[in-house]
């Protein structure tokens, strides 16, 4: 079940936030992965509303954030950056070729990871990749990038499963409007990661002193994905289940996303 895969690295990680939230993130889960859950919504003052009853009762006996299998991207310029940047801004730049350019750099530092990482991403799928076709890679800093194969489903095939009330403002633009890259659904685990890695850089920057832009929501972007993240595990489930139920790389990288993610916000 997706719950097993997903459970033990999600629902820990809502526990500092507010009962609102943590209800909408575990009724996504429910409606989205067939869970045995029942989830109570929160109730006026309440502060401890949700309610998780005839969970899997082993799933947090087994880590499913663990065993990723990880394909060892090294420095592509070494001497690339500045010390204004901060250690992850550096890290996603100097992981882009030099051949590409700036084509993908921007001023703003989260705009600049975000829009490196999707270069990274293409550079390793076109020519990392286990396959020329069928594959998707995402770069997550320290000389880490995970491959993952492509379903048997459309990306179109996602956006019905994502319940309206977690269609956040970049769900029109990325699982209605941008048709181009239909036939790879795991266009939005590329999004998915692009916007982890930007807010990974925000945090740190932030962290370091060295945030000198006024705010920012850096950390809604990746927070917005990972509703979009697990309503694409729960399509794949139910529309190419035999993947689904074969490819652990698929499953874990999911998890370790969405922890890293909710982690971040």
């Amino acid at each position: 079940m997706v719950a097993d895969i997903l459970a033990s690295a999600l629902v820990p990680t809502l526990v500092p936030y507010g009962p609102r939230m943590r209800f909408a993130w575990i009724a996504l889960c429910a409606m989205g992965c067939g869970w045995n859950v029942t989830v109570t919504p929160p109730d006026g003052a309440s502060d401890d509303a949700v309610v998780i009853a005839d969970a899997e009762p082993d799933a947090a006996a087994f880590d499913p954030t663990e065993g990723v299998e990880w394909f060892v991207w090294p420095e592509q310029q070494t001497s690339l950056g500045q010390s204004a940047w901060g250690m992850d801004l550096i890290d996603v730049g100097r992981h882009l070729p030099a051949s590409y350019g700036t084509q993908y750099w921007d001023e703003n530092p989260v705009t600049a990871s975000h829009e490196t990482s999707h270069g990274i991403h293409a550079h390793l799928r076109n020519n990392e990749a286990p396959s020329a076709i069928g594959w998707n890679a995402f770069y997550v800093l320290e000389n880490r990038a995970a491959f993952v194969k492509e379903p048997a489903m459309r990306k179109s095939d996602i956006k019905a499963r994502i319940p309206a009330v977690l269609r956040g403002p970049r769900y029109q633009l990325y699982l209605v409007e941008q048709t181009a890259w239909d036939d790879r659904p795991l266009y939005v685990f590329d999004e998915w990661n692009a916007y982890v890695n930007g807010a990974e850089v925000g945090v740190q920057q932030v962290q370091a002193g060295l945030w000198t832009r006024s705010w920012q929501d850096a950390v809604m972007g990746p927070l917005e994905f990972t509703a979009y993240a697990i309503a694409t595990a729960k399509t794949v489930a139910e529309v190419d289940p035999v993947y689904f139920a074969s490819n652990l790389q698929f499953k874990r990288f999911a998890a370790w996303n969405i922890q890293r993610a909710m982690a971040l916000y």
